[in-house]
């Protein structure tokens, strides 16, 4: 990467902290093995019953070995969180029914799809990039287990050749005046980019400075940040971090910078007492010292940070309407936007995770019940091939959903599709032989080319 004189002095003044995420490695605790062999602390010993390490051992080097599908990693920090909580553990913990029905997609949603170069993702406006093949800890419902089981091969990105990409497809934008020479179809220019993985905040500094630097360099506006760090290992956001993060501001004064959060149940972030109950602080409730300096330190650079929240609902752990309510009024009252709820995708394994879609969208619907206006902003929506479709709601037997966006050209964004429900739909191939109306034939195209049949 060609940097100015300027940003080569950035990137020298940069300073890196050593993090100990527990477990022997220092990087949290690996895999499966310490909770049998008992070398984890003492406080950890009851995280996994005798039964339960039973259970797994026995499933070892079989064809339903629990980490040839995702292996188990944990931070010292969330585990201590998770043995208060019941959510949490199931958030992380391996349970034997996750290899019962391994049915569901390597792929989920067909994301090779819209990989143009190696390590990136360009489905709209905007450019994913993988940049780290892991996490601190890892959630056993995660999409991108393939990333973590390197089973197809998925590489990281090359922030080079992605900065490359981009301007030469905004050259191309501005040549046509946003049409596809080919297709004759509306293309846009790209303008922001999704710092993904695993985890980007597992990275040194220096390295998310580079990133950062190249797709600034390239032109982009609006730079993501998708994290679960802030959850598994709050610590990671110390004044080194923060000084890089200012460091980039001087030099690309115009680029807004956003954190994606992904906290998924309100025991990730809230203190509690003896009894389990949160503890009432104000108007709210009391949160861990450690995430609140965390946030606080973020919002003091809303001049060109913000922040969003975005998890999937997920059986046994966040699939109830009063978890999520306090979840959403927190993060709105702490400055972090209320993004998505999502659809537990259909990921090998998915069964073990999923709530049915309607449900979903019952529980969803429930926790917007008291929230205010403005605490009122996440939707409910499934990232699917043909682009991030949310569920509008149920009536008369009826499923409504609409594109809200869709790849490429956008040509489909806002089209209603309506399904007859089917209470067991853990995704929308649930529906494939339901629909009612569909004027893109998208369901179609995607579910179901040959015995594709509208119901009447």
């Amino acid at each position: 990467m060609v940097v100015s004189p300027e940003q080569q002095q950035f990137l020298d003044l940069i300073k890196e902290t050593e993090f100990s995420r527990g477990g022997a490695s220092g990087g949290g605790v690996p895999g499966l093995k310490p909770f049998i062999e008992g070398t984890v602390p003492e406080e950890f010993k009851t995280f996994y019953s005798k039964e339960e390490l039973h259970a797994l051992s026995e499933l070892k080097g079989t064809s339903r070995d629990i980490e040839d599908r995702m292996k188990v990693k944990l931070t010292e920090h969330y585990l201590k969180l998770a043995l208060r909580s019941e959510s949490l553990k199931n958030l992380v913990k391996a349970r034997p029914e996750e290899t019962a029905d391994l049915a569901g997609e390597m792929d989920p949603s067909n994301q090779n799809k819209y990989s143009p170069i190696p390590g990136l993702l360009h489905k709209y406006e905007m450019v994913l990039l993988y940049t780290a093949a892991t996490c601190s800890s890892h959630c056993r419902y995660c999409y991108r287990l393939d990333l973590f089981s390197k089973k197809t091969g998925k590489e990281m990105a090359n922030i080079d050749d992605v900065a490359a990409y981009i301007v030469a497809h905004n050259k191309k934008v501005a040549q046509h005046n946003g049409k596809d020479p080919e297709t004759g179809e509306d293309i846009f220019p790209i303008v922001e980019g999704l710092l993904s993985g695993g985890d980007p905040m597992v990275l040194p500094n220096k390295r998310i400075a580079r990133f950062l630097m190249g797709l600034a360099n390239a032109g982009l506006r609006t730079i993501r940040i998708g994290s679960k760090e802030m959850a598994f290992f709050p610590y990671r956001f110390d004044q080194n971090f923060f000084d890089m993060l200012d460091g980039f501001h001087a030099l690309f004064p115009d680029v807004r910078l956003l954190l994606i959060t992904h906290f998924t149940h309100p025991d990730e972030f809230l203190e509690k007492d003896e009894k389990g109950n949160y503890i009432p602080e104000g108007k709210g409730y009391k949160w861990l010292n450690v995430v609140r300096t965390a946030i606080g330190n973020l919002s003091d650079r809303h001049r060109y940070i913000s922040m969003e929240n975005q998890t999937p609902i997920i059986y046994k752990v966040n699939d109830n309407p009063t978890s999520l309510r306090i979840l959403q009024k927190e993060m709105y009252h702490a400055g972090i936007g209320n993004h998505y709820l999502f659809q537990c995708r259909e990921i090998e394994g998915h069964k073990a995770f999923a709530v049915p879609v309607e449900t979903s969208w019952a529980i969803y619907t429930e926790s917007q019940k008291g929230l205010s206006g403005v605490e009122k902003q996440a939707r409910f929506v499934m990232s699917t091939e043909i682009g991030k479709m949310e569920v509008i709601g149920l009536t008369h037997g009826n499923v409504i959903f609409k594109l809200m966006r869709s790849p490429g050209g956008a040509q489909t964004q806002g089209h209603i599709i309506i399904a007859k429900s089917n209470p067991d739909a853990l995704w929308i191939t649930g529906y494939q032989d339901r629909i009612v109306s569909d004027d893109t034939g998208l369901f179609k195209e995607i579910l179901n080319p040959v015995k594709f049949e509208v119901k009447k």
